[in-house]
C-alpha cells in the first residue's frame, strides 16, 4: 500500500464526530487566523494589482476574494485569497515542518466548499485532512534538507494539503483521492530564489498550491489518473527529487492518534518566524533591564544555519521584503517602537536613521548547538554590550506564538480584529470570529464568506 492511500484512505474515512474535539477547536483557530491574515493582504500593491489584472478576464462571481467585494471562479478566489493570506506574514506556520500550510489549504478550501455550499462540519474535516496531509509530507520530505535544496515547503508540500482538502470537500472516494494527491505532487513547485533579488513571488506560493488543489481533486474526480507512488518512487518521486534526507515512515506515523496540526502556531510578529525569536529576547531585554537603544554599543545574534540564511542576510534592508527577512530589523523596530507588527513592515518605516543605526549594531552568527536542535526546538541567544560597560544575555527557545507558548482565543480575536480594522465593518468581525466558533452549526459556509466582504 503507497503512502498516499494510507492517507487517503483514513481522511476518506475520518468525520467531524470521530476527530477529537481539541483537533476540531484548533482548526477553528486555524481558520480565523489565516482568514484574517489575508485580509490586509488585499492592500498590498501588487496584491492589489494582480486581483485588478484577473478580474480583467475572469468574470465569475461564484467566490468571495476575501477583504474586497470582487468574486471571481472558485481557482482565480483560491489563487488570490493564497497570495493575499501570504503577503503580510502573519498566517500560521508549523516548526516541525516549516510550513505555513494555512495559507494555502484555507484559500482552496473555503472558495471550493463556497461552490459547493458546503456545511461547516465539512469545512472543519476539510481543514483537518488538508493540514494533516500537508505538514506530514513536510516532516516527512526532512526539514532541513528539503529547504536547503532550495525548496519552499509552504508551496511543494502545501500542494499535497490543498488536494486532500479539496478531495474532502468533495467527497471523493479513496482511489480518487489517491489520484488528486497524485496530480498535486507533479505540479507541486516553489523556490526560495526571491531571496536573491526581493521578488514579490513568495505570496503565490500561498496562490498556486491552493489552486492546484482545486484542479487536482476537479481532474481525479472527472477520471485523470494521479501516480499514487507520487511520494516514494524512485524515478521522479517527490521525496528523491526534493531532498537528501526524507522519511518515509513520518508520514504516517501515529496516523489517527498523533495529529500534527495540533502543533501549528501563530505569528505575533509581521514577518518571517525566524526573526520572531531575536523580537521576543529584545522585548525581554527592554522589559527586564530597562535596555533602550542609545545605550547599545553592539549585539551579536547566534540561531541556527538556516535562520541565518533567511533572516541574516539583510543586515540594513531597502525595502519591506528585506525587513521582512532582516533579524537586525526586527531587533531594531522593536527597540525604537515595543512592537513589530503590520505598522512596522510599511515602506514608510524603512529608511528611518535610527532604525539604520541600530541594525548597523548588529551582527547574526550561525550557531551549532542551536542547528542540531532545529527543527525540532528553534532556539536563538542575543548577547548585548552597552556603551557603559554591561554586557546583557537573553536566550529565546521556540518563541510565543509556537506550540509551546500559544496564543489563546482572546489573543486570536484581537489578532484577527486588529488585521481587519479599517477594511472590515466591526460588526462583521466580531461575527466572523462568533460564527467560527459555532461554525458545526453552520449549514452552508457562504454565511461565512459574507463576512468578508468590506
Amino acid at each position: 500500500m503507497t503512502i498516499t492511500t494510507k492517507l487517503s484512505e483514513y481522511f476518506c474515512k475520518m468525520t467531524y464526530d470521530t476527530m477529537p474535539e481539541n483537533v476540531r477547536e484548533k482548526a477553528k483557530e486555524n481558520l480565523i487566523d489565516n482568514l484574517g491574515a489575508a485580509i490586509p493582504g488585499v492592500l498590498e500593491p501588487d496584491v492589489a494589482g494582480v486581483i485588478k489584472e484577473f478580474k480583467k478576464y475572469d468574470t465569475q462571481n461564484d467566490c468571495v476574494i476575501w477583504g474586497t467585494k470582487e468574486r471571481a471562479s472558485m481557482q482565480v478566489a483560491a489563487m488570490l485569497n493564497g497570495i493575499s493570506g501570504h503577503a503580510v506574514e502573519m498566517d500560521d506556520f508549523h516548526p516541525q515542518g516549516k510550513c505555513h500550510l494555512g495559507t494555502v489549504v484555507i484559500p482552496a478550501i473555503v472558495p471550493l466548499g463556497e461552490r459547493l455550499g458546503i456545511s461547516g462540519k465539512k469545512l472543519i474535516e476539510a481543514v483537518v485532512a488538508g493540514y494533516e496531509s500537508g505538514i506530514r509530507i513536510a516532516i516527512g520530505a526532512g526539514t532541513a534538507s528539503h529547504r536547503l535544496r532550495g525548496w519552499h515547503a509552504t508551496a511543494t508540500c502545501g500542494a499535497f494539503g490543498a488536494a486532500m482538502g479539496c478531495a474532502k470537500v468533495m467527497d471523493l472516494d479513496v482511489k480518487r483521492t489517491v489520484w488528486a494527491m497524485g496530480l498535486a505532487g507533479t505540479q507541486a513547485g516553489g523556490l526560495w530564489a526571491f531571496m536573491q533579488d526581493g521578488a514579490g513571488n513568495k505570496k503565490l506560493h500561498g496562490g498556486h498550491p491552493a489552486m492546484s488543489g482545486i484542479n487536482s481533486a476537479l481532474l481525479a474526480n472527472g477520471g485523470m489518473s494521479g501516480p499514487s507512488f507520487i511520494l516514494e518512487a524512485d524515478d521522479g518521486g517527490f521525496y528523491k527529487a526534493t531532498s537528501d534526507a526524507y522519511n518515509l515512515d513520518a508520514v504516517t506515523e501515529g496516523l489517527g492518534e498523533n495529529f500534527v496540526v495540533m502543533r501549528v502556531g501563530r505569528k505575533p510578529y509581521a514577518c518571517c518566524r525566524s526573526m520572531h525569536l531575536s523580537i521576543e529576547g529584545t522585548l525581554n531585554l527592554v522589559a527586564e533591564h530597562g535596555l533602550k537603544p542609545e545605550e547599545i554599543e553592539k549585539i551579536d545574534v547566534y540561531t541556527y544555519e538556516i535562520g541565518v540564511i533567511q533572516c541574516g542576510m539583510f543586515p540594513k534592508p531597502q525595502n519591506v521584503f528585506e525587513a521582512k527577512f532582516s533579524i537586525p530589523y526586527g531587533i531594531a523596530v522593536a527597540l525604537l517602537d515595543g512592537a513589530a507588527g503590520t505598522k512596522q513592515f510599511e515602506e514608510s518605516r524603512i529608511n528611518d536613521p535610527k532604525i539604520q543605526d541600530i541594525c548597523s549594531k548588529i551582527s547574526v552568527h550561525v550557531e551549532d548547538k542551536y542547528t542540531k536542535e532545529y527543527p525540532k526546538n528553534w532556539g536563538c541567544e542575543m548577547r548585548v554590550r552597552t556603551k557603559d560597560g554591561r554586557e546583557l544575555q537573553t536566550l529565546v527557545w521556540n518563541g510565543k506564538g509556537g506550540p509551546e507558548n500559544p496564543l489563546n482565543r482572546d489573543d486570536l480575536a484581537l489578532k484577527y480584529a486588529s488585521l481587519c480594522d479599517g477594511i472590515l465593518p466591526e460588526a462583521k468581525i466580531k461575527a466572523a470570529v462568533d460564527a467560527i466558533y459555532n461554525i458545526e452549526k453552520m449549514k452552508d459556509i457562504r454565511e461565512l464568506t459574507e463576512l468578508l466582504v468590506p
